[in-house]
């Protein structure tokens, strides 16, 4: 049994980017993953152009009166010219008059008999925007597994790129399982409980890049299982419950029948211990604990993973450097997943790292979590640490 850092190592080597994408337009295309490198199409700027209104002219005449030649407006295409001693009133994005390297801007104009005198000390191409000074035609400005966010649409939209191809949603199957459970819309006795994982696992995986289906709770019966599984085609298959040393716990059995591969089987970790991974071919199966806050972080650390390793996405988790507030005693021998908040530049561990793996509301009251080394026993107050927000 591995710990966790092991493990992701370990669906690193096993999994294979998905070598399918579908096309969209830019309307569509905030938080896909880009499936090629996009390389500009024209310079940024495509012309000169002025950063602000003002006037433009040649810094050599700037301390003679100038003469007004006239306006040039933004979007007027033609080109204009100024000789010795002559400037054009210019406004912001407007194309430069050739041989005009400098703009004053307009509130600093000083004009007497419709003449321009430069009163300001500035400096030669002041406001002055080059012709792809920003970016160069055939540029790489965005690289395939690349998340699509705002900045990035107005980027592709600035080169006149409106269709992209971006990887294929990843196909995703949630199961329940367990004789006990009932569905949030079922009545539940008091000898029942209501099923949690599936909804909790779809809210956190859920996104424009992952296309989700619920089948619903299986029975703890080894035939009725198998057959749910036999036929399925799907990236990724999730379950929760039926995943540790129980009598009724023979997921691993029906995968095995199935002709899946162990990818790992448990992960030292609290409280993820009972984590397996499957696999057949590119497919894999993604086995929680029942608990529901073992199912969340469990899903949360693996599930994501899984995901972005399909998709050539390395921005996995957000990770903050910080330092914990208190000093924090831990047991050695597993990973320990520690709840808390970021706070003041800190990490405040959650009622000293005391809860179940059957919570939930631990998850509701904290944002982000650490996870401690194998051996580490000891966490000092003031210790560096790395938190992932979660929240």
């Amino acid at each position: 049994m591995k710990d966790i850092f092991q493990s992701l190592d370990i669906l690193k080597q096993n999994i294979k980017i998905l070598d399918n994408f579908e096309e969209v337009y830019l309307e569509k295309a905030k938080n896909r993953i880009l499936f090629e490198d996009i390389y500009s199409k024209k310079n940024l700027p495509a012309f000169d152009n002025a950063a602000l209104d003002g006037y433009a002219f040649r810094f050599c005449d700037k301390d003679n009166d100038l003469n007004i030649k006239g306006t040039i407006l933004a979007g007027d295409k033609n080109d204009y010219f100024i000789n010795e001693n002559e400037c054009y009133k210019i406004m912001t994005g407007a194309k430069m008059p050739k041989n005009a390297d400098t703009i004053l801007m307009i509130e600093d104009e000083n004009i007497k008999e419709n003449k321009l005198l430069i009163k300001k000390d500035i400096k030669k191409f002041n406001a002055y925007r080059f012709k792809g000074e920003e970016l160069k035609e055939n540029e790489l400005i965005l690289k395939k597994g690349e998340k699509l966010d705002a900045s990035k649409i107005a980027l592709l939209a600035s080169q006149g790129i409106y269709k992209i191809k971006v990887f294929k949603k990843v196909k995703i199957g949630i199961f329940s399982s367990g004789n006990e459970l009932k569905e949030p819309w079922e009545q539940s006795d008091e000898n029942s409980i209501y099923n949690i994982n599936a909804y909790s696992i779809r809210a956190l995986l859920d996104d424009e890049n992952c296309e989700i289906f619920y089948f619903g709770i299986l029975k703890d019966d080894i035939n009725s299982i198998k057959e749910s599984f036999s036929d399925l085609n799907y990236d990724l298959l999730i379950t929760s419950g039926g995943a540790s040393a129980g009598e009724a716990d023979f997921i691993k059995e029906i995968f095995n029948d199935l002709k899946y591969e162990n990818v790992f089987d448990g992960v030292k970790a609290r409280p993820a211990r009972p984590t397996k991974v499957f696999k057949k071919n590119n497919s894999f199966a993604l086995i929680l604990p029942g608990n529901p806050m073992a199912a969340f972080l469990s899903c949360f650390l693996f599930g994501k993973k899984i995901i972005n390793l399909f998709l050539n996405n390395n921005q996995d988790f957000k990770i903050i450097n910080t330092k914990i507030k208190t000093d924090l005693k831990l047991k050695a021998g597993r990973n320990n997943i520690i709840l808390g908040n970021l706070k003041d530049g800190y990490f405040e561990v959650f009622n000293n790292n005391k809860f179940g793996s059957g919570m939930i509301m631990p998850l509701i009251k904290t944002d982000s979590l650490i996870i401690s080394d194998e051996n580490q026993d000891f966490i000092k107050a003031n210790e560096e640490v790395k938190a992932i927000i979660f929240s």
